[in-house]
């Protein structure tokens, strides 16, 4: 078992000063460099500054810099926000070019963005940076800015502007015409993370261990294999919801350590990159009423990467209430029914001023696989090993309510606003045709109400690192009650302007059906299952260029819980990634079916087009 001895505020003061010897070093040894190239191809340059001399970075509105980055990386990204910046606040656009590209002179007026080949004039450290840390450093007329990452670049370009242009706010920031911006010839900025925390210690003073790290800084710890968190005293003594606050520059797979049933038990989570992030979830069979206690170890191990930065900002439990099965959003409109024991599905849907007191759910959710939910198509190739569904082979295939045999997904999380008009959902699904297993993914959604529209906000995001084949993907699955017969799209060439709609009645059943898609205008792909009478519910989705839609062993039933019912899924072509976020808005209205039309009219005018 290893523990770090050096303590963060010895770590800074140190690095603070091997950064102030080596830009004394390399300052040196730049103004003995010769050129290496003709004066044709030479950066723009100005006799070397003179010491404690202020550098003029511009004068008078004249810029004589150039930007230099290193090819591959994120170093052109990091170097294309600073020229932004720079432009918004003297509205100069400096040029910039490859390190390797352009030679190394002396005098050069350069501002270097990362570890490029100009590090030996500039004394880079070897790896000095963890987190949002930063170092700002001038050499003669060479500036130079390097960080670990985003947010580390985000406050090095914020202090580079206080520093010239004496502003506070980058984001507020109006071009300065013919000014002229100045830096301390001496200038050696090395920032530490903005967090700093006690020596193994959580912020909220719990004292751990740690266990299979190769380095690291400022309670940054690097690894490459597994990295285990050990908490001396366990945390917690019934809960049955936790939160990891951390950084995290990659993917990680997680275990959670504590005791469930009066057993040590281990739990599975999986955390995005991201600096200062909250991962919150309920235990595993917390909808069951399970209870957990006395946190033990946390693992982390990297996703497709070699090696992970991490820091343990904090773990703390708590105790949530849990509403019984469904959870309801309340209007003057409608009544939205959340189903938390099937993954936050919407399983309940009434207007309620359709005047029908017949017709209260509009939806069907006879099984987990009804509902209006997300659900994705992946790969059936190994190391994935697909099951069967009706005699079929089936792939990777995450729904949201659960799988074939009605086992639930789990909720990880979920969240209500104040008004009662917007629900945030998370949670992680079960692979549709395997029985009771959950897959390495989390759903998000954001249900909100808005006058006669319901919106709906969605996110995916895959750890599996499965390498998936393009498919189509259901922008939802999107199941109502058999009453609801006839299928309304349009097809035609003038969107949005009340051209003829297309009616399908009598819809066989979908599954394995080649008639059964149809396709939308590119513009216009909303879509509604209505009554007779012409009253329904439609969903538009704006990304959607194909629409599957029938009808299931139909006999009019007006029951939600009935076994026949009608589908419809706007459809794209998209191929899943593993690590990638994949997010997509869609759209619920009711009424008649012009009435629909014009509200979906008015998203598309005042949101889409």
């Amino acid at each position: 078992m290893h523990h770090r001895k050096t303590t963060a505020k010895r770590y800074f003061l140190l690095l603070l000063a091997l950064a102030l010897l080596l830009s004394t070093l390399a300052c040196g040894k730049q103004e003995e460099a010769t050129p290496t190239a003709d004066s044709a191809t030479q950066a723009a340059t100005e006799p070397p500054a003179e010491i404690g001399v202020p550098v003029p970075i511009m004068q008078n509105g004249q810029c004589a810099y150039t930007l230099i980055f290193a090819r591959g990386g994120d170093s052109l990204d990091h170097a294309l926000a600073f020229r932004d910046l720079f432009a918004k606040a003297t509205g100069v656009t400096l040029p910039y070019a490859i390190d390797t590209s352009t030679p190394i002179t002396d005098g050069a007026c350069e501002i270097v963005i990362g570890q490029t080949d100009r590090d030996t004039l500039l004394g880079s450290l070897s790896d000095p940076l963890a987190s949002d840390a930063y170092i700002m450093r001038l050499c003669g007329n060479r500036l130079w800015i390097c960080a670990a990452g985003k947010a580390g670049y985000d406050r090095a370009f914020a202090e580079f502007f206080k520093l010239t242009c004496n502003v506070e706010d980058i984001t507020t920031m109006t071009a300065q015409p013919n000014a002229t911006l100045t830096l301390p010839a001496d200038l050696a900025l090395s920032a530490a993370p903005s967090l700093m925390l006690a020596e193994n210690m959580t912020a909220s003073g719990t004292a751990y261990t740690t266990e299979g790290q190769s380095g690291g800084a400022y309670n940054y710890l690097q690894f490459e294999a597994t990295l285990t968190y050990r908490f001396p005293t366990p945390i917690g003594t019934d809960f049955n919801d936790y939160t990891i606050t951390y950084s995290s520059n990659t993917y990680l797979r997680g275990e959670l350590v504590y005791t469930k049933g009066g057993k040590e038990y281990t739990e599975q989570l999986f955390l995005e990159p991201g600096e200062r992030m909250s991962f919150r979830s309920f235990c595993d069979d917390a909808m069951k009423k399970a209870r957990g206690s006395a946190i033990s170890e946390l693992r982390l191990t990297p996703i497709r990467t070699k090696s992970a930065e991490f820091m343990l900002e904090d773990v703390t439990v708590s105790s949530r209430d849990i509403p019984d099965e469904v959870v309801y959003l309340t209007s003057d409109r409608y009544r939205l029914g959340i189903k938390l024991t099937w993954g936050g599905g919407i399983s309940y849907l009434e207007d309620l001023q359709d005047g029908d007191t017949a017709l209260s759910n509009l939806l069907n959710d006879h099984d987990t696989g009804r509902l209006i939910q997300q659900s994705y198509y992946g790969t059936s190739s190994a190391p994935y090993t697909p099951a069967q569904y009706n005699g079929t082979t089936w792939s990777y295939n995450p729904v949201q309510g659960g799988d074939q045999y009605n086992n639930r997904s789990k909720l990880i999380d979920f969240r209500i606003t104040e008004d009662s008009q917007s629900i945030y959902i998370k949670c992680r699904p079960l692979d549709w045709a395997q029985r009771n297993s959950l897959t390495p993914s989390y759903m998000e959604n954001t249900y909100t109400i808005e006058g006669g529209l319901i919106r709906v906000d969605n996110r995916f995001v895959d750890f599996s690192g499965y390498t998936h084949p393009s498919a189509h993907q259901e922008l939802p699955a999107f199941y109502t009650v058999s009453y609801l017969s006839d299928f309304v799209y349009y097809s035609g060439t003038k969107a949005f302007t009340g051209d003829a709609l297309t009616v399908k009645k009598d819809l066989p059943f979908w599954g394995g059906n080649s008639s059964a898609y149809f396709t939308p205008n590119a513009k216009e792909t909303w879509c509604a299952w209505v009554s007779p009478e012409g009253y329904g519910i439609g969903v538009y989705t704006p990304i959607a260029d194909l629409l599957l839609a029938g009808r299931h062993q139909y006999n009019g039933s007006r029951d939600a819980h009935n076994g026949a019912t009608n589908y419809v899924a706007p459809l794209i072509t998209h191929q899943l990634s593993s690590l990638k976020p994949f997010s997509y808005s869609y759209y619920i209205t009711t009424g008649e079916t012009n009435e629909i039309r014009n509200t979906f009219t008015e998203v598309y005018n005042t949101e889409i087009k």
